[in-house]
């Protein structure tokens, strides 16, 4: 379930950094991950255009995360940590 969560995570860190604040490298490799909540690290890499490492993927999310905190933090709006698997949670 952790790239559920990070897929809700990076969802929120793009509408934190909507209007600028972060790479374009950082965007894309986020809206991958919301693109694909399911799916592990080496997968999205391969779906990349260009194809990246797994590597490079988790350093990218993890970065466009840190940015969109501080901004978040600067603006005293909710940051990314809060956000859970709402959107893929199953009813129990």
């Amino acid at each position: 379930m952790a790239a559920v969560e990070m897929s809700s995570r990076a969802e929120r860190a793009l509408l934190i950094v909507a209007d600028g604040g972060a790479a374009e490298p950082l965007i894309a490799a986020g809206r991958l991950r919301v693109a694909h909540p399911l799916v592990g690290l080496r997968e999205l890499g391969e779906l990349a255009d260009p194809p990246m490492s797994k590597d490079t993927v988790a350093g990218r999310i993890r970065r466009l995360l840190l940015t969109a905190d501080e901004i978040a933090a600067a603006k005293r709006v909710p940051d990314t940590r809060g956000v859970g698997p709402t959107r893929f949670a199953v009813a129990g």
